[in-house]
């Protein structure tokens, strides 16, 4: 397995992949570019892409460098909550790791190397919205082992995006989020 950059070129493979792992129409064309655009800051791409030998992608880790970034998918955000300003706070857009490797331990390496690059570009935290009902409740437990805090619920935090979540089926999608932050100061 293999762990790099996004580039330009995997675009179209991470949108097929996108839609199998959290629902058809979650990331258009448009979205992807956009997300290529924003997560590059000084020459370092903080957005990563998992493939196979044969270059399929299994799994993404979108990350916006502070600066970059104005809110998550869906709405919901407690700056004064954070110990660092917004300014100085990465944003974890989202994680998808396929079904065939989950618990394997991609999704913490993907997101640790994530850190790494946004702690290159200057950030001192990074604050993500985790999914509550995801399977056996992975979405939180994993960023909890990488030491993010709970800051806030949302109910209903996705419900004005529209695409046919994988759990509800058909919009509006009815999940929670969690808001975490994570200081990067405290693991550097």
């Amino acid at each position: 397995m293999i762990i790099k950059a996004l580039q330009r070129e995997d675009l179209a493979a991470v949108r097929v992949f996108t839609d199998s792992q959290i629902g058809a129409g979650y990331y258009s064309t448009f979205e992807l570019e956009d997300i290529l655009q924003r997560s590059e800051k000084n020459g370092v791409m903080c957005s990563l892409v998992l493939q196979n030998p044969d270059g399929q992608i299994l799994g993404v880790r979108f990350s916006y460098p502070p600066g970059q970034w104005e809110h998550g998918k869906g709405m919901g955000l407690e700056p004064q909550k954070w110990p660092h300003p917004m300014a100085e706070t990465a944003y974890f857009q989202s994680l998808f790791v396929s079904d065939s490797l989950r618990g394997q331990g991609w999704g913490g390496r993907l997101s640790r190397q994530a850190l790494e690059r946004l702690g290159e570009v200057g950030a001192r935290g990074a604050v993500c919205h985790s999914w509550k009902e995801s399977p056996h409740n992975s979405s939180t437990r994993y960023l909890l082992k990488l030491g993010f805090i709970s800051i806030a619920d949302y109910p209903l935090y996705w419900k004005d995006v529209h695409y046919n979540c994988t759990r509800c089926l058909k919009p509006p999608c009815q999940c929670t989020a969690v808001e975490m932050y994570l200081n990067l100061k405290r693991h550097s």
